[in-house]
C-alpha cells in the first residue's frame, strides 16, 4: 500500500509536457516565426519597389509642343505643368500599387533610364532641351536626360536639384522616406539616369570622389 501510494507521488510530481520546456521552445519558435514574417513586411514597406515599368508606348505620349527657352541656365529648362504631370502621374501609378514616395522616385527614375537614349549635344557649343522635347525625341545627353527627370519628379511634389561633377551632371531627389543607404548627403538621394547598369542611388564609380557643385 505505501509502494503505492509512493508510485502515485512520484507520477504526480511529473509536469505534463505542456509544462515543461518544452513550452518554452514552442514559445520562442512562435516568437521566431513572427519576427521573421514582420521583417520583410517592414522591410517593403520602407523600400517598395515598382510591379511595372511603363514603356512611352504605354503612356501614348502624344508630340508636343516644345516651348521657347532662351537661357544658359539648366534649371530654367525644368518644366513643371499640366502636360508633364500628367504623364509623371500615369508613370507612378502604373508602376506602383501604394502611395510612396520612394516607389514614385524610382517609377520615374527607371523609366526616364530605360525609355532615354543618350546621344551627345553639338560639338560646337551646349544645347539644352525641354522635357517636351526629350519625349520627342526620345534622346539626349545627361543635361536632358536630368532635365526630364527633374521635371517628372518636381511633378510629384519633390524635390530635386542638378549635381555638376567635371563633364557631367546628375539628379538628386530629397527623400526623408528613403533607407539610409540610398541617401549620400543628408537626406538627398543620387540619380543618374544616363548610366545604364546603375540602380536607383546609385552612381558610377568614376564620379564617386569628384567635386561637386549644386543648382536648385
Amino acid at each position: 500500500m505505501h509502494e503505492h501510494n509512493t508510485l502515485e507521488q512520484h507520477e504526480d510530481d511529473h509536469e505534463p509536457w505542456y509544462k515543461g520546456p518544452i513550452k518554452v521552445i514552442i514559445g520562442l519558435f512562435l516568437i521566431l516565426l513572427l519576427v521573421m514574417w514582420l521583417i520583410p513586411y517592414y522591410g517593403i514597406k520602407q523600400n517598395p519597389e515598382p510591379n511595372y515599368l511603363p514603356t512611352l508606348e504605354n503612356l501614348n505620349v502624344p508630340e508636343m509642343t516644345i516651348p521657347e527657352t532662351n537661357s544658359e541656365k539648366i534649371t530654367a529648362y525644368v518644366q513643371v505643368n499640366p502636360e508633364i504631370k500628367q504623364i509623371a502621374d500615369k508613370i507612378v501609378t502604373l508602376s506602383c500599387e501604394e502611395t510612396s514616395k520612394v516607389c514614385n522616385s524610382k517609377a520615374i527614375f527607371y523609366f526616364v533610364q530605360k525609355n532615354f537614349n543618350y546621344l551627345n549635344d553639338p560639338l560646337a557649343f551646349e544645347y539644352y532641351k525641354t522635357p517636351q522635347e526629350s519625349f520627342n525625341s526620345n534622346s539626349g545627353d545627361c543635361d536632358d536626360a536630368s532635365i526630364l527627370l527633374s521635371s517628372l519628379l518636381q511633378s510629384i511634389g519633390l524635390q530635386t536639384r542638378f549635381v555638376f561633377v567635371p563633364g557631367h551632371v546628375f539628379v538628386q531627389v530629397k527623400l526623408k522616406e528613403a533607407i539610409s543607404r540610398y541617401k549620400s548627403e543628408g537626406d538627398w538621394v543620387n540619380l543618374d539616369a544616363t548610366c545604364s547598369n546603375c540602380e536607383f542611388a546609385e552612381l558610377d564609380y568614376s564620379y564617386s570622389g569628384s567635386k561637386k557643385s549644386y543648382s536648385n
